[in-house]
C-alpha cells in the first residue's frame, strides 16, 4: 500500500471505526506474531518486536532509553491523526494484553510518542 493510499483510507474512517480496527481485528493478528516470536512475552522481547516493525515500515523513529527508567519511541508518519489513533490503540492494548503494563501514549496529526516504564 502507498501512504497516500492508506492515508485516504483512514481518512474515509470514523474514529470507532479506527479504534475497533485495531482494537477487534489487528491486536489478535500482533498477539499472534507475538507468541509465535516467544511463548513468554517480556518488556524487552516487545521493545524489540515494536522496534522490528518500525523498522521494517515507513515510519521514522527514534528511541529514547534511560537505563532502568523508561524506553521512549517516538514516531514521525505524516498519516494524520487516524494513523496516530491506531497505534496509539494497537500498542496500548497490546501492553495491556500481552504484558500486563500501562504505556504512556501521546499523539497529535503526525508524531506519535510512546513511553514504557522499567
Amino acid at each position: 500500500m502507498t501512504r497516500p493510499f492508506l492515508k485516504e483510507v483512514l481518512n474515509q474512517m470514523t474514529e470507532e471505526q479506527v479504534t475497533s480496527l485495531a482494537h477487534k481485528i489487528e491486536k489478535d493478528s500482533f498477539k499472534n506474531i507475538l507468541r509465535f516470536m516467544n511463548e513468554n512475552t517480556e518488556l524487552e522481547d516487545f521493545l524489540r518486536f515494536l522496534r522490528t516493525w518500525l523498522t521494517a515500515s515507513w515510519m521514522q523513529h527514534n528511541i529514547e532509553i534511560k537505563e532502568g527508567s523508561y524506553h521512549r519511541f517516538n514516531i514521525q508518519h505524516d498519516l494524520g491523526i487516524k494513523w496516530s489513533l491506531y497505534v496509539k490503540t494497537l500498542v496500548s492494548e497490546l501492553c495491556h494484553d500481552v504484558l500486563n503494563i500501562t504505556v504512556d501514549v501521546s499523539i497529535d496529526e503526525n508524531l506519535i510518542s510512546l513511553t514504557f516504564e522499567e
